[in-house]
């Protein structure tokens, strides 16, 4: 296992999160495969709020970062296409990495898991 986490500020509303990760959950198989693509062997996104933003935390299991992001980008899959314009709701000047124990998935007190999924199964929110 090796668990990074990022938390990433957004510069939507709440309503455009949620149907960014109805879409997921609405397309598990095909992140599944996606996830495979990308080296990657379980993925979580969660949502929270403070009082500067609304944000999502991104949890990834995953060896090579860069190969995976490399993979995603050039990915033709609808939920990569999805991703991707989310993606532009991202406040890029405040992307932080948290500190997670590399070896479990983490869990975050006050926010929402809006999706997970493995490479390989499903699995649902």
């Amino acid at each position: 296992m090796n668990y990074q986490a990022k938390r990433i500020r957004l510069t939507c509303n709440e309503t455009t999160v949620r149907d960014w990760a109805a879409f997921m959950l609405a397309h598990l198989d095909e992140m599944s495969v996606a996830l495979r693509q990308e080296g990657v062997r379980h993925e979580m996104w969660f949502m929270g709020a403070d009082e500067i933003s609304l944000y999502v935390i991104g949890v990834m299991d995953v060896d090579d970062k860069a190969a995976s992001v490399a993979a995603s980008e050039k990915s033709e899959l609808s939920v990569d296409a999805v991703h991707r314009r989310f993606k532009a709701h991202w406040d890029r000047t405040r992307v932080e990495d948290i500190k997670v124990e590399s070896r479990h998935p983490p869990t975050f007190d006050g926010c929402e898991l809006l999706f997970e999924a493995r490479a390989g199964n499903r699995i649902g929110s």
